[in-house]
């Protein structure tokens, strides 16, 4: 069985909708935009670092519907659809982004740097509890989408699916679930 990342994924939603308020009240339009991507998408830090302008903007300055992008670590292709919440954090962005350039890169930090913004969101709204970093918004993405559609087998093969983890096991990891909380389910079934 794959090792766990230590990061731990945000799990309470008004802990999400707190860093997004506290990051457009600073006007961090990079980190806001790359906090919600990261979010809505599930991607990789190292993968979103790659991003171009023109993986999410048209020439005329529209936003795309989806983006493809082929992940560094598995070499398999990444098909994002850009939700609402993303098209939101692309109109607040595009006060500080040149969106006329399509090949500049969208985000210019490093993997490090984002590992301190998760960090620091964080301790910000006080939730100091917990190993936060970079891989932490992967994760709260697998958790979201794993809890927001009923935590069933179903849900866990779609996020091991969305993911691109071979087997579930790793979106287990990824989600908290331990053996003994499977077995624990299990002994109370009782059919």
């Amino acid at each position: 069985m794959p090792t766990p990342n230590p990061a731990d994924p945000i799990r309470d939603r008004r802990h999400v909708r707190a860093i997004k308020s506290m990051l457009k009240t600073n006007d961090k339009h990079q980190q806001y935009l790359f906090f919600t991507l990261a979010i809505n998408s599930g991607l990789r830090t190292g993968d979103l670092l790659k991003l171009q302008v023109g993986d999410l903007w048209k020439t005329d300055g529209a936003p795309r519907k989806q983006f493809s992008k082929r992940a560094q670590k598995t070499g398999s292709l990444a098909i994002t659809q850009i939700n609402d919440a993303i098209q939101e954090a692309m109109r607040y962005a595009e006060k500080a982004i040149p969106v006329y350039d399509l090949d500049a890169p969208l985000f210019t930090v490093s993997r490090q740097m984002v590992s301190r913004w998760v960090k620091k969101w964080c301790h910000d709204i006080g939730i100091d509890r917990g190993n936060y970093s970079a891989h932490s918004l992967r994760k709260t993405f697998a958790y979201q989408l794993w809890t927001e559609q009923g935590r069933s087998f179903e849900t866990l093969v779609v996020v091991s699916k969305a993911l691109g983890h071979k087997s579930t096991g790793t979106t287990m990891d990824y989600l908290g679930i331990r053996r003994e909380q499977v077995a624990k389910w299990q002994s109370k079934l009782n059919l």
